[in-house]
């Protein structure tokens, strides 16, 4: 009975609907009237006003619902969105016929007899009738829709009760087909335990999955999770596989934001998924504004990695992609893929990006100088190479030729065609190479850091581990193996590999590429690594066997070339954090590079056109000092130990991501504090200007110096905007002890750092504090360091006139420090020029040091400046005997704990009312 009703009530359209709605609208006046004099008769007294105020109303809804577009939905699926139409259709149908009601009312007698709230209640009447004749048609076919006792259905148990778990859920109940029937959710929310949603009860936590699955005879575990970690789901999946029940899983965050999958996506639970990290946060902003509009060039289009930056990249809206490739069939597939992407182009609906496919090896330069003259690429991403290690280790010279001269000769023709960035895509096996590929994917990087070495653009090289379901992975390799009935053959029984899913490698390659200022190695940072017999056994269990009992597991040997464990640290690269916390940077890299490259790289090159495997291997071991020839005499011990020093730095750098994140923090909750430390004249013994100086009032860890922070503060860029926050505060307290002392001589010095000192609009925001806090520009004192200022000496010699045209006094800091001071004294005559310098500070170290060759540089120093008519202030003086030799050296002045420990501003006030002129004895 209630199949055929359905059936005859789903047959439903708008025009019944229409008919339907006619009827309501003209019974409803009469019905409110009836309502509202508790009268069921109501024709005998009002008939004829009763006729005239349904005719008017009737227009009037039939008009406005048929406007607002009522009778051009399908109510079959109607959602909140459509209850929001109806109740505001029917809300602006109650205004108007109040409106026309009352203009009747007052206006004629036509309906003078009816009560003034008619219209109030034939609205509700009408709001109540409409909207509920069309959800009944959406609550009798979700009623359809449940599950039939004579009908077999899967019990599902859905793991999360979040947004997926929902559209699942509600997939489910839509879908008989799926033949499936949700029985209840499990969340790790405890909010949530004991709610029911869409009817489902939350049942508990993850960790009593077996425990329901027992008490409730669940057939089917999915897993409905998709930016969960693979330990979860491992966890999981080990349960549900302990109790014999099948797991599925709805697709990760990668394949529904790529589009490769919908939210509620059921399939069975694959190895990708059990080696899941949580998902990335990448600045997709940031991206897209770098690729946006360009011409992007990608070798290797057709293989995975450069498949897939051409898919994210499209995402990005370029002005045209270039598909460089050898294997014409992968480059036309993934042509075709992009292709058809491009017919339901929704995102740049001006410009639609161009595809361009050039089937070109990139050992032939000829072949690559069309492709860049012809179109002129702004950015270049070079994924070709061959990455197959046993195959290079008996083929070394087409190692060679792709990956070392096809590198070389992208570089040269990127240079001559004035392309604005290169990334290149290395291999984690280029860390301590063992074998022939990674030695040459070792060398194609120090091409790339020479090239941005001599250009000074942003040439950068990205390193990451092994990559699930590319066509060199093991993954496709054990799933053939399983398919014909085993054997897997792994090599040896310890060997470890990193793993990256290929859209999360390509999101951190995107992302390094905009981060890249130049001659950086950018590593990606793989998780913890993976032990290949583990992966293997995964995939075992998946496919639904058992180990050694249905696919046996042998063991081959390691191959040529091969190493059990991959590292990730070269001997001498500095390893530091950047912006993104998953990504680290070599910032040495460049530092490392041998001199003679070209003509090591030229001999190299012709030994592999001569197919010379010897010499190929002697000029490797010259050219790479840390590759080692046959990676299979690695021992367990030394892999061991390499492992444990990698854990260990690792562990370095997780705590300077952390501090970054609490530096951040700070600078945002204003933990930042600066004290200021007195600067004395020596012959006077007054107090003449303070220095500012940055410490950190850490909510856990008390007052922290910025020895301990400054350089995470540098590497990370954030010592730019605190440089600008410190500049400001010092101002402003400096402005405010003007005024209260105005008949003091107060300056204030402030220390630039490096990256704030070659800022391009420095002194244009200087200018700008200067204004705002209403300070002379003569009472600040810049420090700058004596190793920025040799830097470049063009720009330096040209941003402090820029500086000294402003009024500010310029001070040299920090020398001493090192050997750059020898070359900046040399050029102290050039940089007194228009007087730009007014003063030098001598560092701390050279003031603590009692020994004859510190002194010696003391005076040589303090000489050329008494010649130079500069003054000289040393810094850090603690003790009678170091002020004692400070003055011998007729320095004029000086700061140090010997005359007071830098003070916050409060307490730099009192000093300042009471003891302005203070001499020695009442600092000490």
């Amino acid at each position: 009975m209630v199949d055929a009703l359905s059936k005859v009530w789903l047959r439903l359209r708008n025009r019944h609907f229409f008919v339907a709605d006619a009827v309501i609208f003209l019974l409803t006046p009469a019905l409110a009237l009836a309502l509202r004099l508790d009268k069921l008769f109501v024709f005998r007294v009002y008939g004829t006003d009763v006729l005239i105020v349904t005719a008017a109303f009737l227009v009037v809804k039939i008009l406005l619902l048929y406007q607002f577009g009522f009778y051009r939905r399908c109510w079959r699926y109607a959602s909140i969105d459509e209850l929001i139409q109806v109740v505001a259709s029917m809300a602006a149908v109650l205004v108007v016929q109040t409106w026309l009601f009352y203009v009747l009312y007052y206006t004629t007698d036509l309906i003078s007899n009816l009560p003034r709230s008619l219209p109030l209640l034939d609205g509700i009447l009408s709001l109540i009738l409409v909207g509920g004749i069309r959800f009944s048609v959406r609550a009798l076919e979700r009623a359809c829709q449940l599950p039939k006792t004579n009908q077999q259905y899967e019990r599902a148990l859905i793991v999360g009760a979040g947004h997926a778990g929902v559209s699942l859920v509600q997939t489910i109940q839509h879908n008989p087909k799926l033949g499936l029937y949700a029985v209840g959710f499990v969340d790790d929310d405890p909010t949530k335990l004991g709610l029911r949603i869409r009817g489902i009860r939350v049942l508990g936590d993850r960790h009593s999955i077996p425990e329901i699955i027992r008490a409730f005879n669940i057939e089917r575990v999915i897993i409905a999770m998709p930016t969960v970690s693979g330990k979860v789901i491992r966890e999981i999946v080990d349960r549900c596989q302990s109790l014999g029940v099948a797991t599925s899983t709805l697709p990760s965050i990668h394949e529904i934001l790529s589009g490769h999958a919908r939210v509620a996506s059921i399939r069975d639970v694959k190895i990708e998924d059990l080696l899941r990290r949580e998902p990335i946060k990448t600045n997709v902003e940031a991206v897209s504004h770098f690729l946006n509009g360009k011409r992007v060039l990608i070798t290797g289009a057709g293989g995975s990695i450069g498949s897939e930056i051409c898919r994210q990249v499209l995402q990005c809206c370029p002005a045209e992609i270039l598909l460089v490739g050898h294997g014409e069939n992968s480059v036309f597939n993934i042509q075709q893929e992009l292709q058809q992407a491009l017919e339901t182009w929704h995102r740049c609906s001006t410009n639609i990006p161009r595809l361009t496919t050039l089937i070109a090896d990139i050992r032939f330069a000829a072949r690559l100088d069309y492709v860049f003259e012809q179109f002129k690429p702004d950015i270049v991403f070079h994924a070709a190479a061959h990455k197959h290690v046993p195959l290079m280790e008996a083929n070394s010279p087409e190692a060679i030729t792709n990956n070392v001269v096809g590198t070389k000769n992208l570089l040269d023709l990127a240079l001559r065609y004035n392309v604005k960035h290169f990334v290149m895509i290395s291999t984690d096996k280029a860390v301590n190479p063992t074998s022939i590929m990674g030695a040459s994917k070792r060398a194609a990087e120090m091409l790339v850091l020479k090239a941005a070495q001599v250009s000074k653009k942003p040439f950068v090289v990205v390193r990451f581990g092994n990559v699930l379901g590319s066509r060199g992975s093991v993954v496709p390799t054990f799933k053939r193996q399983i398919a014909a009935g085993g054997p897997i053959t792994i090599t040896h029984p310890d060997i470890c590999r990193y793993f990256m899913t290929i859209p999360e490698a390509v999101q951190l390659v995107l992302q390094a590429a905009v981060i890249g200022h130049g001659g950086e190695v950018f590593m990606l940072n793989m998780g913890e690594p993976v032990k290949i017999v583990d992966l293997a056994k995964d995939l075992i269990r998946l496919s639904g066997y058992e180990v050694g009992k249905d696919i046996d597991i042998v063991y081959t040997g390691l191959r040529p070339g091969e190493k059990l464990y991959e590292e990730l640290f070269i001997p001498g690269e500095r390893y530091e954090p950047t912006q993104h916390e998953k990504i680290l940077s070599v910032r040495n890299a460049s530092g490392i590079i041998p001199e003679n490259l070209e003509s090591m790289v030229a001999a190299l090159c012709q030994a592999a056109d001569l197919n010379d495997n010897q010499a190929i291997v002697s000029l490797l071991q010259q050219l790479v000092t840390e590759y080692k020839p046959g990676g299979s005499s690695t021992t367990k011990k030394s892999a061991i130990a390499r492992t444990f020093r990698q854990q260990n730095l690792t562990q370095v750098t997780s705590e300077s991501l952390q501090l970054e994140k609490d530096l951040k923090r700070a600078l945002m909750q204003r933990e930042l504090r600066i004290h200021y430390q007195p600067i004395i004249n020596l012959a006077t013994q007054e107090i003449t200007s303070f220095e500012a100086l940055l410490r950190w009032q850490h909510p856990q860890q008390g007052l922290i110096a910025p020895a301990k922070f400054i350089n995470i503060a540098e590497d990370t860029g954030l010592i730019v905007p605190i440089g600008w926050w410190v500049l400001r505060q010092a101002c402003q307290q400096l402005q405010r002890w003007q005024q209260q002392f105005p008949h003091t001589r107060l300056g204030m010095s402030v220390n630039l750092s490096r990256q704030q000192f070659f800022q391009a609009d420095l002194s244009e925001r200087i200018a700008q504090i200067l204004a705002d806090v209403r300070l002379h520009a003569g009472s600040l004192r810049l420090e700058i360091a004596e190793h920025a200022i040799v830097e470049d000496d063009e720009y330096t010699s040209a941003l402090m006139r820029q500086l000294t045209a402003l009024g500010v006094q310029l001070q040299i800091d920090n020398i001493g420090v090192g050997y750059s001071f020898l070359s900046l004294l040399l050029q102290l005559p050039q940089l007194l020029q228009n007087k730009k310098i007014s003063r030098l500070k001598l560092d701390r170290t050279l003031v603590s040091c009692d020994d004859s060759e510190t002194a010696e540089i003391m005076q040589t120093i303090t000489a050329i400046a008494q010649d130079l008519h500069i003054n000289v202030t040393a810094t850090g003086v603690e003790t009678t005997q170091q002020l004692a030799r400070v003055k011998a050296l007729n320095c004029e002045y000086a700061q140090g704990y010997l005359f007071s420990k830098p003070l916050e501003s409060q307490a730099i006030h009192s000093l300042l009312t009471t003891r302005f002129r203070a001499t020695f004895a009442e600092l000490i």
